[in-house]
């Protein structure tokens, strides 16, 4: 359906979310947008043409403007595919808030010209990761930077909607940015994740991290043997229970992890299958503290497969900034920690969030208390980048994972695009399948 609010373009959603399916009614919008003056090419792929978002930067870290297609190559499994389109995304005025980004047709293109056309505008879906943000300032910061963005950044033909878990907040996008900002203000935390990180490193017996319990949980001897050391250090009177303790607590969390985690993943499932309804970019900025996917990545692989294949990118945000790791924030108790001999830490709930964005072509901030300058940074990125078309030599949709790689004809720059597509024809890549959880 279609309405008009305040006299701007409104899309209203059909947002159902059952078994992780989101159900999404864009067919007006698109129909809107396809016959729009001037309208850009449609940047995404289709049964015939596969097309890929790619930046390119050089040494200085400053992005390259001046490529033609016999610059460029495109490879699926490993095999040199054979390019048919090359357009130019970028803005006249880079510094302006309002400046509308255009696209060109680059030399090398049969049939091209030189011609620049304004594009339409972005969709801007901010997903606020319930599953896995803790109460406190960084999300506090994440909202109201959010909320600052859309008030500043987000221009007229923008669409764009807040997600809250695993809903859409008005279960619409809209083009109102007072909609906008009054739908990222209205998203609350809820205590769950915090409680979970509170009950494993802060009460008896404690684990160090979500590493550690995962270990744990999968019979790792020398894992549990510093737990339960360390355990029996701090409670010798139950020392002789903390073998047991720790197993049990540890499989619950990787029982209620793999919940958390599979509620995330089916939100961006069904989130990628509706805005392949929706032409255009599409950009999706993940709001999260973390999420622990291990021993999900086919999981996490589909969620890859079904975004890049709607022709979106994700761009996480670490909301926790430099306060990061289990025992960030002002809490009273002491968490687990080990004197000597533990191994290295590692973070293993940022390898999830990595990986959605290198893989779909955007990036991942972390280490970032300033989170409207990093939405900045995404928004610079998303409105200057090459778009690549290639027919694959391999036409059968068989529904499986396509790696691609795309490679520069030029000595020392740097390329980022996404690393594969779901070939999958239309009719299903718009029904969502729920992923699943693995054995």
């Amino acid at each position: 359906m279609r309405g008009v609010v305040l006299g701007a373009r409104c899309w209203v959603l059909g947002a159902v979310l059952c078994a992780g399916c989101w159900v999404l009614g864009a067919a007006p919008l698109a129909q809107q947008r396809a016959t729009a003056p001037q309208q850009a090419p449609t940047f995404q792929a289709s049964t015939q043409v596969v097309q890929v978002d790619v930046r390119v930067f050089g040494k200085d870290g400053a992005f390259i403007e001046d490529l033609t297609i016999d610059d460029f190559e495109v490879l699926e499994g490993g095999k040199p595919q054979s390019l048919r389109t090359l357009f130019f995304v970028g803005t006249a005025a880079r510094d302006s808030a309002t400046a509308a980004p255009l696209v060109s047709v680059r030399s090398g293109v049969s049939g091209g010209s030189s011609q620049t056309m304004t594009t339409s505008g972005q969709t801007w879906i901010f997903v606020f990761d319930l599953n896995h943000l803790t109460t406190g300032s960084g999300f506090n910061r994440a909202r109201d930077s959010v909320s600052t963005f859309l008030k500043e950044r987000f221009r007229d033909g923008d669409l764009g909607g807040v997600v809250a878990g695993s809903r859409m907040v008005n279960n619409r996008l809209t083009s109102v940015r007072s909609e906008l900002e009054a739908a990222a203000a209205s998203v609350k935390p809820i205590a769950d994740h915090r409680s979970r990180l509170l009950e494993l490193t802060r009460e008896w017996p404690k684990l160090r991290d979500e590493n550690e319990a995962l270990a744990v949980a999968s019979d790792d001897r020398d894992a549990l043997q510093r737990a339960v050391v360390r355990a029996c250090s701090e409670d010798q009177t139950g020392c002789q229970n903390a073998d047991m303790m720790l197993r049990d607590k540890a499989r619950r969390f990787r029982t209620e992890m793999q919940r958390s985690s599979l509620e995330t993943l089916n939100a961006l499932q069904g989130l990628a299958s509706g805005l392949a309804r929706v032409p255009g970019p599409k950009t999706i900025v993940l709001l999260t503290d973390g999420l622990v996917t291990q021993g999900m990545e086919a999981s996490l692989q589909a969620v890859v497969g079904q975004t890049t294949r709607a022709g979106a990118r994700i761009y996480a945000i670490d909301a926790r900034g430099m306060n990061r790791g289990a025992s960030a924030g002002s809490i009273d108790q002491v968490s687990a920690e080990d004197a000597a001999g533990a191994p290295a830490r590692f973070d293993i709930a940022e390898d999830a969030p990595n990986s959605l964005s290198i893989d779909t072509g955007g990036f991942f901030i972390r280490n970032q208390n300033n989170i409207g300058r990093a939405l900045i940074e995404i928004a610079d990125d998303a409105n200057r980048y090459y778009v690549l078309g290639y027919q694959p030599e391999h036409l059968t949709l068989d529904g499986k994972f396509r790696p691609i790689e795309v490679r520069v004809k030029r000595s020392g720059v740097t390329v980022r695009a996404r690393r594969g597509y779901l070939a999958l024809p239309t009719s299903q890549l718009l029904v969502p399948q729920p992923v699943k959880r693995q054995p």
